[in-house]
């Protein structure tokens, strides 16, 4: 072998060994590279998480309101849009304007036995309650009142003393009868309390004396009731009526007296006030 032949094989070798590191080292390379730039992505998510991030963690768990407008389409809207002047609106309207208050007719009658004392029908079947008919005219001659029977609202005891309650309305708003007893009953206004139409209560009550606005003398002397009016009205057991409206010649402002003319310790008195009134008339003086 001579020497320029030696030569070119010498340098082939040198070069095959030349690109053997080439191809080595340029992975190691490519390696390295990707490693800095995954570092780099995870230096980047930590930077972005909630931990050191704390006002986008708090956005992602605010909750929004979906809505509907009048023509059925759907929106979502962040509830920080809402202007805290909208939730005080919607809380001043509450229980703002005329309102309906009911008052409920109770009594606790025995069917069998009123029925049979009285006559067929006096009492329907019902959860008002098993007080039987002796025991009711007992407890009447015992405290002229039978406690059963009432009125609800009925009394005020909170100066320690039993009294009528006074039921407060305002011009507008109206009264609901809601019978929840198994008898009729009677929501009469009355210019003075005294009995009802049915004689054989009015002295076990002390009440000899019936309101005229219950009943009517008899030419033999016996009782009966009044027409039903707006002044006067029946309500049949287990059903409910709309009573008066506040402001009006029948409920006017001031106080009037109800009570049922059947059951004459049954009675509520009701005020009416005009608040917008009072409070100009307090600012003249």
């Amino acid at each position: 072998m001579n020497g320029s032949n030696f030569a070119s094989i010498r340098n082939l070798k040198w070069l095959a060994m030349s690109l053997g590191a080439a191809l080595l080292l340029c992975p190691s390379k490519g390696i390295a590279q990707s490693q800095t730039k995954t570092d780099s992505k995870k230096e980047t998510v930590k930077a972005a998480s909630p931990a050191t991030q704390p006002d986008l963690a708090a956005q992602k768990k605010q909750p929004g309101i979906i809505s509907s407008n009048e023509n059925g389409k759907v929106t979502f809207a962040d509830y920080r849009t809402k202007p805290a002047s909208a939730a005080l609106n919607s809380d001043a309207k509450s229980g703002s304007g005329p309102q309906t208050k009911t008052i409920r007719i109770w009594d606790a009658c025995d069917p069998e036995s009123f029925d049979a004392a009285v006559k067929p029908g006096t009492c329907i079947p019902g959860h008002h309650g098993q007080t039987k008919f002796e025991d009711f005219l007992g407890e009447l001659d015992l405290d002229q009142i039978a406690g059963g029977w009432r009125f609800n609202p009925l009394l005020n005891t909170t100066d320690g003393a039993f009294k009528l309650i006074q039921l407060q309305l305002e011009p507008g708003d109206r009264i609901s009868l809601q019978n929840v007893g198994g008898e009729t009953h009677t929501f009469t206004k009355v210019a003075e309390y005294g009995g009802g139409f049915f004689d054989p209560l009015n002295g076990r009550t002390g009440n000899p004396t019936p309101a005229p606005e219950c009943a009517r003398i008899l030419p033999d002397g016996s009782l009966a009731p009044q027409p039903e009016s707006d002044t006067n009205q029946f309500v049949e057991a287990a059903t409910t009526e709309a009573g008066p409206l506040a402001g009006t010649p029948v409920l006017p402002l001031g106080v009037t007296r109800w009570q049922c003319c059947i059951h004459p310790w049954m009675r509520i008195n009701v005020v009416v006030r005009d608040h917008n009134h009072d409070h100009e008339h307090s600012q003249q003086q």
